[in-house]
């Protein structure tokens, strides 16, 4: 339910207290450190994705590999993708297009975890 204005909002003390006294570790986990890829990285990296292993990447399977990219537009970004690599039109990224994909992912200058 939305608070009139004017009214005081009542705000459990345990929230207050993890809100403004929250501790920084001097632990990371290296895992979720990103960093950039280069072209093999990329290329293992969409093979990865590639599921039911034909050697292609299908839309759903372009959604997945931008998706654990962090791609905010998934869908957006896998169409332009399929657009942008598949020179034959069959609506799959073959052996033969990956370069094009690697190069349009690369343009996005996206990092991932290893």
């Amino acid at each position: 339910m939305r608070q009139k204005p004017g009214k005081n909002i009542s705000i459990p003390l345990d929230v207050i207290d993890f809100v403004f006294n929250k501790r920084v570790t001097a632990t990371r986990n290296i895992e979720n450190v990103p960093f950039k890829i280069d072209e093999q990285d990329m290329l293992a990296f969409f093979k990865k994705h590639d599921v039911n292993k034909d050697k292609r990447l299908s839309w759903d399977e372009l959604k997945q590999a931008f998706s654990e990219l962090g791609v905010s537009w998934v869908r957006w970004t896998a169409d332009r993708a399929l657009v942008n690599a598949d020179t034959d039109e069959d609506g799959y990224i073959g052996e033969n297009e990956m370069d094009k994909l690697i190069q349009f992912a690369l343009k996005l200058k996206l990092k991932t975890k290893k």
